[in-house]
């Protein structure tokens, strides 16, 4: 009897430490998806604005620092959050199409 109790608590535990552990890691994913698309909205607004696609690249990097010094310069990208970032690896990779020059893909490089 006393057997049972005691792997019921054990059993007891481990569901409530694996539905802690899931709830941290859910929420850290959210927080990560949530700076991602931070640095994905400023710099394709960076792309349009200070980057010309007449260029043979078609692929252009976006540093964190790129998307800072240009906020000194004016601009209001919401990079809260990001301040923990290492300005020069925290990066975005913005693909552009040929046919209008516009950003058809980005990819995050987040190092926080």
């Amino acid at each position: 009897m006393k057997n049972k109790v005691i792997l019921i608590v054990i059993f007891i535990i481990v569901v409530a430490l694996a539905i802690v552990g899931f709830i941290f890691l859910k929420n850290t994913e959210d927080e990560t998806k949530h700076l991602e698309d931070k640095m994905i909205t400023a710099s394709n607004d960076y792309f349009k604005k200070y980057i010309s696609a007449n260029d043979s690249v078609n692929v252009y990097k976006i540093t964190l620092q790129d998307l800072q010094n240009a906020n000194k310069n004016g601009e209001s990208y919401d990079l809260s959050g990001l301040e923990k970032c290492d300005k020069n690896k925290t990066f975005a990779n913005v693909t552009i199409d040929y046919k209008d020059g516009t950003a058809k893909k980005t990819q995050v490089e987040l190092k926080c």
